[in-house]
C-alpha cells in the first residue's frame, strides 16, 4: 500500500459490516464510544483516522476482539512497492538500490 488511504478505508468497511451485523445504527455505536454520529460516519467511510483506545472502544462495543475489525492483505495491499519505499531518497541511493536488486535478480 503506498500510503494509509487504503487502510483506513478497509478499515471503515470492515466496522460498518460489523456494526450493521449487530444491528447496531451509528447513533447507538458513537454514543457507545463517546463520539458524534458524524465522526462514526466519517471513520466508516475512511476519511477520519482513530487513535488506537478509540479503534478498542469500537471493538468493544460491537462484542468483537478488536483483530476481527483489522483489514487482512486481501484488502489492502500491504506490500510496498521498491518505488514506494525509495521515494523521497536521493537519486544516487536510489540508482544503487535498484541496481542490486537487479543484480540478486539476475543471480536467481
Amino acid at each position: 500500500m503506498s500510503d494509509t488511504t487504503d487502510f483506513y478505508a478497509a478499515l471503515g468497511r470492515l466496522i460498518r459490516d460489523k456494526r450493521e451485523r449487530a444491528g447496531m445504527t451509528q447513533d447507538a455505536l458513537a454514543a457507545s464510544i463517546g463520539l458524534t454520529r458524524t465522526s462514526v460516519t466519517n471513520i466508516e467511510k475512511g476519511r477520519q483516522k482513530l487513535l488506537l483506545h478509540t479503534f478498542c472502544k469500537i471493538a468493544i462495543a460491537l462484542g468483537l476482539p478488536p483483530a476481527e475489525l483489522l483489514p487482512d492483505g486481501a484488502e489492502v495491499d500491504a506490500e510496498p512497492t521498491i518505488d514506494d519505499m525509495l521515494k523521497g531518497r536521493p537519486k544516487k541511493e536510489r540508482d544503487w538500490i535498484r541496481s542490486a536488486i537487479n543484480s540478486s535478480r539476475k543471480e536467481d
